[in-house]
C-alpha cells in the first residue's frame, strides 16, 4: 500500500484549492453561529501547511519563491472565504511525505485522487477541483499510428501501470465509447524504470501504446489523444474535521460564484493542445520536391519583418519560418515589396506563393481572394486621433495604410488609404483625417521618430490582429496542411516569446535635421525666423495657386458629378427602352415563326424588326460615345477571320444598298488569315462609314469598299479600308466639323437620320486601334473615307456548332427568372417552340426558393433576369452558388438582361453567371447560346 501511495503521489501530486472572500465584520453572535470553517470575526488567521511537491501546471515555483499552478490558484481563493493562510513545505521524498501527513505535520495535499483505500488516511470534501487528462502515448517514429484516426489505433497493445484501476476503468469507456478494439497489458510497481515510469516497453516495441497523463513528456513520444480522467481533491486528514468543513464551505460557495472557476484555472495552467502533430509520409516527400517556398515582405515593417535593425532581431516572420523550417524542412526566400499592400499584390498576380503576414480578418481575405493559415501572433491595435477631432464622432475620416480594412466595431463615414504609416500618420497630423487604426507596434515606432504634435492614443477595449500567413486562391492543400501543422505545433507560451523578443522598441539610429532643432532652440528660433521670411514672400503667390487650385477642384468635382449622372440616366434609359423593345422584337418574332403567316405580314414583321434594330443602332451609337467620353471604350483581343467579316458585312449592306437604289461593290485584297482583335469593332467602324455612303450617294449611285493587305509581318499585317462614294461631297470646311458629336450635313431629310454619333465614334475605334482616320471629299463629286491599321495575327477557335439555333432544346429543362409578364411569355414561347420545358418566377428569391426545393439536377440551366423586385438576379445567383448541393455550383445561370454595360456584364460574372444575353433578345444568340452553355 504504502508503494501504491508513493508512486500515486511522485506521478499525480496536484494541489488544486478554489479561493473564496471572507466575511470579515461579523457579530459575535452571528460568529458563534457561522458555517463551519468560516473564521470567526475578530479571530486570527490560521495558518495551514502545504504539503508541496513541483508538478508542472498543477504546482510549482518561479525564481523568486512565487508559488503558482492549478492547486495555488485554488488555494488562494478558498482563503478569501476561510481566512486561511498557508505555509508551503517543499517535500521531495513522497513515501516521507505520506507518513509526515499521517502524522498530522501537513493540513493540506493537493491534486489527490479518489481512491476507496485511501478514505481511512484522506478526508475528501465534496467537491472536487477538476478533473486530470490522461493521455495515450505513441513512438514518434511509428507512422501507423496516427492522432487524427482513432481507427488506426485498432489491434494495438496500451501498456497500463496495473494498480491505477481507475485509469484503466476509464480508458476501457473511452475505448468502447469510440469502438476501437485494443489489447491491453498491465505491469507492476517493479517492472518501472528508475524514471517511475513505462516508457521503455513502449520505446523497445513491447506495447504500441503507454496510458500516461498531461504532465508525461519524453522527446521519443508523442500524444495520440487526451481524455478527462479522474477527479482531483484537495485533501486534509480524516480527524480534521474543522479543514475539511472549511474546505467544503468554501469549495461550495467558489462554484455557486463561478461555475467555471476550475475550467478557466485548468486552461490558465495548461493552455498548451495535448496531441502532438507530425507530418505523414506524403507531406514529407512534398517537401523535399516542392523546393524554395518564395515569401512576400516589406523590406522593413517592425516588428513583423526588420531588416535594418543591427541586428537586434530580425522580425517575428522570419523566427517563426525558422520555427516552420525545424518543424518540416521546408525552406523560404523572400521577395520584397514597397509597402503592405505591394505585398499583398505580389502574391495576388503569381509573384510570390505566400504572404508573409496578413493583418486583417477572415472576411477581408476571402474579399481580397486570399486563403489564410492558422495565426501564428495576436497582434495588439491602437487607434491615433488628431487632438481636434473626437472618437467616437459622427462624420470622421479613418486612415488605413493600403491593403488594410477598418473593422466593423471602428466607426468612420469615410476611409483614406495611404501607402505606408508615415503618411498615414502625417494626414492624421495634418488634420486631413481624424484618426488612424492600425498596429499598436508599428504605430508606436513610427510616432517615436517622427515629431508628432497633433497626434492623441485612444485606448480600445480587446482590439487586436490575427498575424496569419496567406496565400491566393486556389492554394496547395499540402502546402498549407504543412504550414498549419507547423504553426499548430508551437504552444502559446512558444508563440509569445517569439513575439515578446521581436517588440523591441526601436532608437533612431542618428539624428533628424528635425530633432537637431529640437536639440538646439536657438538654432531652432533662427531657422524658423528664415521660414517666416520666405513664407511671408510667398504667401501671396501660394494664396493665389491654392485658389486656382480650389477653382480647378471644384469644376473638375462638378464635371465628374455631371458624367456619373449622365452615365446612370444613360444606363438607366438604355434599361427602359431595351425592356418594351424586347417585347416588340419577340412578338415579331414568334409571329413570324408561326405558320401560314400571309406573305404582306411576315414582310411588315421584317420590317418592324428592321426598325428595331435601327432603334437599338441609335441606343448603341449613345451608350458608345458615353463610354468614349468616360474612357471606358476598350478594344478586344480575339481571334476573327477578316475574310469572314468583309464578306458578312457584304451580305448585310447589300439589302440597304438595293432599297436606296445604289450600286455597292467590295473589293478586298487580302490573305485568308486568323488575326487577333475587334472584329465587332471593326465591323462598325465599316457599317457606319458605308451607312453614311449609301444615305448621301442618290439613287444611281456608286459606293464601294476596298481592303487592302498593304504589309505582312511575322506578327501581324497592314490593312488599308477605304469606303468611296460619288454622292454629294463634304465642303472643305465642313470636314473636320463632321468627326465632332452630335453633327448631320446634308439635307433635312438625311439629317433627320441617326444621332450624329457614328463618324466620332468610328473615329475613337480606329484611334484605340492605333490608326487615324481621314477623309478626302469634294462637293459633288463625292467622298472617300480611309483608314491603316496593323492588326496581329492569331489562332482560330475552336469551330462550335454553327448550326446551332437549328438544334432542338427538347427534354431540356430550364428555370426562368422574369419580372415582366410579357417578356416571360416571349421567351417561354421561344424556348418552348424548340421543346425546352421552362418553369418560371416572378423574382430572384422565387427563384432560389423553387432551386432550392427541386430534385438535384432538376434543371439544365437558368435564364435570370437581373433587376427583379424582392431579390435582383445577382444576389440570386450568388445565393444558389451557395447552396450545400453539387449541381448549384455546376448549373448554367445567364444573365438575360436590359442592363447592357459593359460593367453589368462583369458584375453578373462577378456573382457567378456563366453567360450574359442582352435584351432585346436576338432568337438565333438565345438559341445558340444555351445550346453552347449545354455542352
Amino acid at each position: 500500500m504504502k508503494k501504491l501511495l508513493a508512486q500515486h503521489l511522485k506521478c499525480y501530486t496536484v494541489i488544486f484549492l478554489i479561493v473564496f472572500l471572507m466575511f470579515t465584520i461579523c457579530s459575535p453572535v452571528l460568529a458563534e453561529t457561522s458555517e463551519p470553517g468560516k473564521p470567526k470575526a475578530g479571530s486570527e488567521s490560521r495558518v495551514l501547511k502545504v504539503a508541496f511537491s513541483e508538478v508542472p501546471g498543477l504546482t510549482e515555483v518561479d525564481e523568486d519563491g512565487t508559488h503558482y499552478g492549478l492547486v495555488v490558484d485554488y488555494l488562494n481563493e478558498i482563503a478569501k472565504y476561510t481566512g486561511w493562510e498557508y505555509e508551503y513545505v517543499l517535500v521531495e521524498d513522497p513515501v516521507q511525505m505520506l507518513k509526515d501527513f499521517e502524522k498530522g505535520k501537513y493540513d493540506l495535499i493537493g491534486g489527490q485522487y479518489y481512491m476507496k483505500e485511501l478514505e481511512d488516511l484522506y478526508g475528501y470534501p465534496d467537491y472536487n477541483t477538476g478533473y486530470s487528462r490522461s493521455t495515450l502515448l505513441a513512438r514518434k517514429d511509428d507512422p501507423s499510428i496516427r492522432s487524427n484516426d482513432l481507427e488506426s489505433m485498432n489491434g494495438k497493445t496500451i501498456g497500463v501501470y496495473e494498480k491505477a484501476t481507475e485509469n484503466i476503468r476509464r480508458l476501457k469507456k473511452y475505448l468502447a465509447v469510440n469502438g476501437i478494439d485494443c489489447k491491453i497489458k498491465k505491469y507492476g510497481y517493479d517492472q518501472m524504470g528508475k524514471d517511475g515510469t513505462l516508457y521503455a516497453f513502449l520505446k523497445n516495441g513491447e506495447v504500441d501504446l503507454l496510458l500516461g497523463n498531461a504532465q508525461d513528456r519524453d522527446d521519443d513520444l508523442r500524444v495520440i489523444v487526451s481524455y478527462d480522467a479522474q477527479p482531483l481533491y484537495i485533501v486534509t486528514t480524516r480527524d480534521n474535521k474543522e479543514v475539511l468543513d472549511g474546505l467544503n464551505m468554501a469549495m461550495e460557495r467558489i462554484t455557486d460564484a463561478n461555475p467555471n472557476f476550475g475550467q478557466e484555472r485548468y486552461e490558465a495552467n495548461f493552455p498548451d493542445t495535448d496531441v502532438d502533430i507530425l507530418l505523414t509520409d506524403r507531406e514529407r516527400q512534398y517537401v523535399k520536391e516542392r523546393g524554395t517556398v518564395t515569401v512576400a515582405v516589406p523590406k522593413s515593417w517592425h516588428p513583423l519583418f526588420c531588416e535594418d535593425t543591427d541586428n537586434m532581431h530580425d522580425g517575428l516572420v522570419q523566427d517563426i519560418l525558422k520555427e516552420v523550417t525545424d518543424f518540416s524542412g521546408m525552406k523560404f526566400e523572400y521577395v520584397y515589396a514597397g509597402s503592405y499592400g505591394d505585398a499583398i499584390k505580389m502574391v495576388q498576380q503569381g509573384k510570390a506563393d505566400m504572404l508573409g503576414f496578413y493583418l486583417g480578418t477572415e472576411d477581408h481575405a476571402v474579399q481580397a481572394k486570399l486563403v489564410l493559415t492558422a495565426p501564428y501572433a495576436v497582434m495588439n491595435t491602437l487607434l491615433v486621433r488628431n487632438k481636434s477631432s473626437n472618437y467616437p464622432d459622427e462624420n470622421l475620416i479613418g486612415a488605413v495604410i493600403e491593403g488594410q480594412t477598418l473593422p466593423s466595431n471602428i466607426e468612420a463615414s469615410e476611409v483614406a488609404v495611404y501607402e505606408n504609416v508615415a503618411k498615414a500618420l502625417t494626414a492624421v497630423n495634418k488634420g486631413e483625417a481624424d484618426f488612424i487604426y492600425g498596429l499598436s507596434s508599428r504605430l508606436e515606432q513610427e510616432i517615436q521618430q517622427h515629431h508628432f504634435t497633433n497626434l492623441v492614443p485612444v485606448t480600445l477595449s480587446n482590439e487586436s490582429f490575427n498575424a496569419s500567413f496567406a496565400f491566393t486562391k486556389p492554394v496547395e492543400p499540402d502546402l498549407l496542411t504543412i504550414i498549419n501543422k507547423a504553426i499548430n505545433n508551437l504552444s502559446e507560451e512558444e508563440k509569445r516569446a517569439l513575439l515578446n523578443q521581436n517588440l523591441v522598441s526601436l532608437g533612431a539610429r542618428q539624428m533628424s535635421v528635425e530633432e537637431l532643432i529640437y536639440a538646439d532652440p536657438v538654432a531652432f528660433v533662427a531657422i524658423l525666423a528664415v521660414i517666416l521670411i520666405i513664407i511671408a514672400g510667398a504667401v501671396l503667390l501660394i494664396t493665389r495657386s491654392r485658389m486656382r487650385a480650389a477653382v480647378i477642384q471644384s469644376n473638375l468635382e462638378r464635371a465628374e458629378a455631371e458624367n456619373s449622372a449622365k452615365g446612370e440616366f444613360l444606363s438607366r434609359m438604355s434599361h427602359e427602352i431595351r425592356t418594351p423593345m424586347n417585347a416588340i422584337v419577340g412578338l415579331a418574332d414568334l409571329t413570324n415563326m408561326m405558320d401560314d403567316v400571309p406573305d404582306n405580314i411576315r414582310e411588315n414583321l421584317s420590317k418592324i424588326r428592321v426598325s428595331s434594330q435601327y432603334l437599338l443602332g441609335l441606343i448603341n451609337d449613345i451608350l458608345d460615345m458615353s463610354r468614349i467620353d468616360s474612357g471606358m471604350l476598350s478594344i478586344a483581343e480575339e481571334p476573327f477571320s477578316m475574310s469572314e467579316m468583309i464578306e458578312n458585312l457584304q451580305s448585310m449592306m447589300e439589302a440597304e444598298a438595293q432599297r436606296r437604289g445604289v450600286s455597292l461593290t467590295v473589293e478586298k485584297s487580302i490573305d485568308n488569315s486568323i488575326l487577333l482583335g475587334d472584329a465587332i469593332r471593326l465591323r462598325q467602324v465599316l457599317t457606319n462609314l458605308l451607312s453614311n455612303a449609301l444615305k448621301f450617294t442618290p439613287e444611281g449611285g456608286k459606293v464601294s469598299l476596298h481592303v487592302a493587305e498593304k504589309e505582312r509581318t511575322e506578327e501581324g499585317a497592314t490593312y488599308l479600308f477605304q469606303v468611296i462614294d460619288n454622292g454629294v461631297g463634304i465642303a472643305p470646311e465642313d470636314q473636320e466639323r463632321v468627326f465632332s458629336s452630335f453633327e448631320q450635313l446634308g439635307t433635312s431629310s438625311s439629317q433627320s437620320q441617326g444621332t450624329g454619333l457614328g463618324l466620332a465614334i468610328s473615329r475613337n475605334i480606329v484611334n484605340l486601334m492605333g490608326g487615324q482616320l481621314k477623309l478626302n471629299s469634294e462637293v459633288g463629286k463625292g467622298s472617300e473615307f480611309y483608314f491603316t491599321i496593323t492588326i496581329p495575327f492569331g489562332k482560330a477557335k475552336e469551330e462550335g456548332s454553327h448550326a446551332a439555333s437549328d438544334r432542338s432544346l427538347a427534354g431540356i429543362r430550364i428555370l426562368l427568372a422574369e419580372d415582366n409578364n410579357l417578356n416571360a411569355e416571349i421567351a417561354m414561347r421561344l424556348l418552348e417552340i424548340k421543346g425546352a420545358v421552362v418553369t418560371r418566377s416572378e423574382n430572384g428569391k422565387q427563384a432560389l426558393e423553387i432551386f432550392q426545393r427541386s430534385e438535384l439536377n432538376t434543371y439544365h440551366v437558368i435564364l435570370m433576369d437581373v433587376q427583379m423586385p424582392v431579390m435582383n438576379g445577382l444576389d440570386a445567383t450568388r445565393a444558389i452558388r451557395a447552396l450545400p448541393r453539387t449541381d448549384a455550383g455546376e448549373i448554367p445561370i445567364i444573365a438575360m438582361t436590359a442592363n447592357s454595360f459593359q460593367k453589368d456584364v462583369d458584375a453578373a460574372m462577378e456573382a457567378g453567371m456563366s453567360g450574359f444575353i442582352p435584351k432585346p433578345l436576338d432568337v438565333n444568340y438565345l438559341y445558340r447560346t444555351l445550346i453552347e452553355s449545354l455542352q
